[in-house]
């Protein structure tokens, strides 16, 4: 009896437990959320990389001004380079801006932006610049350079360490 009994709360346990552990991978999940380029490739906000997310417009001069210095900086290799259009653009408008400006890096869907760990910023360029662990850790307004971007990821890797 003592045993059937031992073997019914081990069952019961294993049972009571499934629930949990359903919790903790949904909820790690929610936790890292992905996004999608216009190109169909999906993305997830942690990465090995240092990522930096830029939000532009086309009417936008200072932000059409930086693509070369964005598109430098993503051809680099050294950290993930997203774009984000700040007017409400079908894909095949954002295709478009794509090939006209000769962007070099992906820029995301605007049916992505729902999961974006950035509100729509009230100035243009802005810049965000994320940790491998997917964390806001600046924010940068106005035209950025690759010095500037290189300094700023300097400063917050050694400030890691």
């Amino acid at each position: 009896m003592f045993i059937k009994n031992k073997s019914f709360t081990i069952k019961l346990l294993g049972c009571a437990l499934i629930p949990v552990v359903t919790l903790v991978i949904v909820m790690n999940l929610r936790s890292t959320p992905s996004f999608v380029a216009v190109s169909g490739e999906s993305y997830g906000w942690k990465s090995e990389k240092w990522t930096l997310v830029n939000y532009f417009a086309e009417w936008c001069k200072p932000c059409l001004e930086e693509l070369p210095e964005l598109n430098e900086l993503a051809q680099a290799g050294d950290l993930r380079v997203f774009g984000i259009s700040y007017d409400s653009l079908s894909d095949q408008e954002i295709m478009d801006l794509i090939k006209r400006y000769q962007i070099q890096f992906p820029v995301l869907k605007t049916s992505s932006l729902e999961t974006l760990p950035m509100s729509l910023p009230a100035v243009l360029p802005t810049t965000y610049i994320l940790s491998p662990d997917g964390e806001i850790v600046d924010v940068l307004h106005g035209k950025v350079t690759i010095e500037g971007i290189e300094n700023l990821l300097e400063k917050h890797q050694h400030g890691k360490s």
